[in-house]
């Protein structure tokens, strides 16, 4: 993968003194291996493409649309000068340029994701947010949205960044920048509430058709749920051949059942387990300070500031492989009703499941997005609030739907946009269930059908019925026959590991606190979050382990310890880390 980074300006001068600046961004606030590169500047000198490549050559320009891509084909392409592809475009084909400026466009889930910033005279455009605040000098300027959304979800809200002036482009949505003046449509919304499962399942054998075409065997990653077995179907009847990889022990569910799914396909199954670290190994690594810093400055760099340390992201330059594709049940929440299923309740005394359902559905909402909410200050808090108007806006037209459509423009749009960019700088992924026509597909369908499992087993019955009888690891579907789950034997032991990042001890409790409160106070964190409370929240036994790693995250990106990823240094208590230049001087108004 490379990063693309696009300017409009009204001047030539100005445009220049952009690239200058992009050209010149500090090479540690990127994750892959630079220098950018200009790939293309307009006749009259006011539009530009640069290109981070990440030790590899950007296509010229890329192929196609990648297989299995999220970008729409109707849309950009249709709107591609002449049919044909531009002379420079971004790696997802949301950012490209000619002759008459920048233009943008989002697919309905986000996941491949467009940040816009105006300075004086220009618009600056790319697909990572930090080399956008770099080149409009907001690498220092924080949003409180986002500082509150973090802690809250541990992801962004809406069109919150960690650097504030630049803002992620909503769903749908088509942009042009001309001149250094920007226009913002919308595309039409999906229908919902009257599909039926056919489209759904052909959907997804479109998506994956293409990579019957490939070299090697696509690998999926195959467990024992509900969504990748889905992939594996819609693979099967695509006629692609693949292999499918487990992680974990031979007595876990997720490989007991994934066998007998891959038995069933007649395809072949890897199985790779875990090497079982002692108690006493298991608690080192979790307390060791090198691997904590690592991690943490890690975190932000990779992820581009939007996801905590909790989260498994990787390390900055990655070895980059071509193949295998890799595909798995990513995102499949989408087609069960997103966040809906944890409202959803067949209790019937007090009247209907639905309007049960809709009334804990609003309880949910509230809960989630208020979540950690005293460790605000009173500015930020308030700020955040405000920026909850528009999907509060949403529960009175049904709970259950506003949970769905929050889950997509938010869990999708922007934890999901997040991690896979960490993945693709290291691999080729291809995830079926973020494609648009999959995603209008599921949500045409009546929403209790997907938040019953009734769609899942729809789509599964057309595509690898063989399947249907097939236990799932640990749950049971919704509808259809009770078939029992296979579960995770009572026995510890070769069954599996605790997870560190929840099940730590005081020693690596006290590490994070103290990284946490020292840089938080050396970057300014606590003029938003209340000192006295992320000193409760982080004080031994942490019980609020979500809490304590998005703290200490928000401290190494708002101080500029990220910086330091690539490194190996320690932190002085008490002392600030290196930090970015205040502001990169911006182009004369036009």
């Amino acid at each position: 993968m490379y990063f693309t980074l696009a300017i409009s300006a009204a001047t030539r001068e100005g445009c220049a003194a952009l690239v200058g600046a992009a050209a010149g961004t500090d090479p540690r606030t990127m994750p892959i291996p630079g220098p950018p590169l200009v790939a293309w500047e307009s006749e009259d000198g006011r539009t530009a493409i640069l290109c981070w490549p990440g030790g590899t050559t950007p296509p010229d320009p890329p192929a196609g649309a990648w297989p299995g891509g999220t970008t729409p084909t109707d849309p950009p392409a249709g709107a591609w000068p002449g049919g044909g592809e531009p002379a420079a475009r971004s790696h997802a084909g949301t950012i490209w340029a000619d002759q008459n400026g920048v233009h943008v466009c989002t697919a309905v889930t986000r996941v491949d994701p467009v940040y816009l910033t105006e300075v004086p005279g220009a618009v600056v455009v790319s697909d990572r947010a930090c080399w956008a605040a770099a080149v409009a000098g907001r690498l220092r300027e924080p949003d409180p949205v986002m500082v509150a959304a973090f802690l809250a979800l541990g992801y962004p809200l809406g069109a919150a960044t960690p650097f504030r002036g630049v803002r992620a482009l909503g769903a749908r949505q088509r942009a042009t920048a001309t001149g250094g003046r920007l226009v913002v449509t919308a595309d039409r919304g999906d229908s919902t509430g009257a599909g039926s499962y056919d489209p759904v399942a052909a959907a997804l054998v479109d998506e994956v058709r293409p990579l019957a075409g490939l070299d090697a065997p696509v690998e999926l990653s195959l467990t024992g749920g509900k969504d990748s077995r889905l992939i594996a179907a819609a693979l099967t009847a695509a006629k692609v051949p693949f292999l499918a990889r487990t992680h974990g022990f031979a007595s876990h569910p997720d490989v007991i059942v994934a066998a007998m799914i891959a038995r069933e396909l007649g395809i072949e199954h890897v199985v790779t387990e875990p090497r079982p670290p002692t108690g006493e190994q298991a608690a080192d690594q979790a307390a060791d300070e090198a691997d904590l810093l690592a991690r943490l400055r890690s975190a932000v760099l990779v992820s581009d500031g939007m996801l905590s340390a909790f989260e498994n992201v990787g390390r900055p330059d990655p070895v980059v492989t071509t193949e295998p594709v890799q595909t798995g049940g990513h995102g499949g929440e989408l087609l069960r009703g997103g966040y809906a299923p944890a409202a959803w309740s067949d209790r019937r005394l007090l009247g209907s499941a639905r309007a049960w359902s809709e009334t804990r559905g609003a309880e949910l909402f509230r809960r989630m997005v208020t979540r950690r909410l005293s460790l605000l200050r009173p500015a930020a808090s308030g700020e955040y609030l405000a920026s909850l108007t528009p999907f509060a806006a949403t529960l009175p037209r049904g709970p259950l739907r506003a949970l769905d459509d929050f889950y997509l423009a938010n869990r999708a749009g922007r934890w999901s946009a997040a991690a896979r960019q960490a993945y693709l700088i290291r691999s080729p992924l291809v995830q079926p269930f973020f494609a648009d026509r999959v995603v209008q597909a599921a949500r045409a369908v009546p929403l209790p059908d997907r938040i019953t499992d009734r769609l899942h087993r729809g789509v599964l019955a057309r595509l690898a019925p063989e399947l249907l009888d097939l236990p799932l690891a640990g749950s049971s579907w919704k509808s259809g026959p009770r078939t029992p789950p296979v579960r995770a034997a009572a026995t510890t032991g070769s069954g599996g590991a605790s997870d560190w990042r929840r099940a730590y001890g005081d020693q690596m409790a006290r590490l994070l606190r103290d990284y946490a409160l020292d840089l938080g106070a050396a970057g300014g964190m606590f003029e938003l979050v209340r000192r006295s409370a992320a000193e409760r929240t982080l004080r031994p036994p942490q019980r609020d382990s979500h809490a304590a790693w998005a703290l200490a995250t928000l401290a190494a990106l708002l101080s500029g310890d990220w910086l330091n990823a690539r490194g190996d240094g320690e932190i002085s208590r008490g002392r600030t880390a290196s930090r970015p230049a205040r502001r990169t001087p911006l182009p004369p108004r036009a």
